[in-house]
């Protein structure tokens, strides 16, 4: 099912690209200078690594927001980790997911040509889920989160349509308490690659 729908969204942002990008080349897109005539849309796709559990763990998040001018963008967006995680703290093996929902703000601190550094911030909420091994019945959802991250990011921008970022940053969790995971088998640091595109 992940993949179905990771599919479909890489689909939609390739027919995104391919139907509006606009190289660096084109006559109405000057390199180190930033658009500040009106806001814009964006859309963003990301992922990376971080510590559930202790256990090596691949996330993969989607932003839809506003370019309010250049230096704040705000908006929503959806997490879900893409690996499989297994919780240690129980007799029986067991593996462990889960998906957030929440709001975005993305400062810009320091911009200098197509280069910028930004400071994001997220705030949501979400549901841990687990899944006994061999049960074909797919993962449970038993545990309900609050969650909020903090990270710093190096922007650069390729094409007038697209910004690629480097970063990585704090995740904090709020409200695990269920099959013996607590709070802090969930807060870890982590990296990201992100991909956004903005109009």
């Amino acid at each position: 099912m992940k993949a179905k729908i990771w599919t479909a969204i890489l689909t939609a942002l390739t027919l995104t690209v391919s139907s509006h990008a606009e190289l660096q080349g084109s006559k109405d897109y000057e390199p180190g200078k930033a658009d500040t005539s009106n806001w814009g849309a964006l859309l963003g796709i990301s992922g990376g690594n971080s510590l559930i559990a202790r256990d090596g763990t691949i996330f993969a998040n989607l932003r839809i927001g506003i370019v309010l001018n250049p230096y704040i963008s705000v908006g929503a967006y959806f997490s879900s980790i893409l690996s499989d995680v297994k919780n240690p703290k129980v007799r029986l093996p067991q593996m462990i997911d889960y998906h957030a929902y929440g709001v975005f703000a993305e400062p810009v601190v320091y911009r200098n040509g197509m280069f910028s550094i930004s400071l994001p911030v997220s705030i949501g909420g979400g549901s841990v889920n687990f899944m006994n091994k061999g049960d074909e019945d797919g993962f449970k959802s038993e545990d309900a989160f609050f969650t909020s991250d903090f990270s710093a990011q190096f922007n650069f921008r390729a094409t007038k349509l697209l910004e690629v970022s480097i970063g990585g940053g704090y995740r904090l969790f709020a409200g695990i308490e269920e099959n013996n995971l607590k709070n802090k088998d969930f807060r870890s640091p982590f990296g990201e690659l992100r991909f956004t595109f903005k109009e």
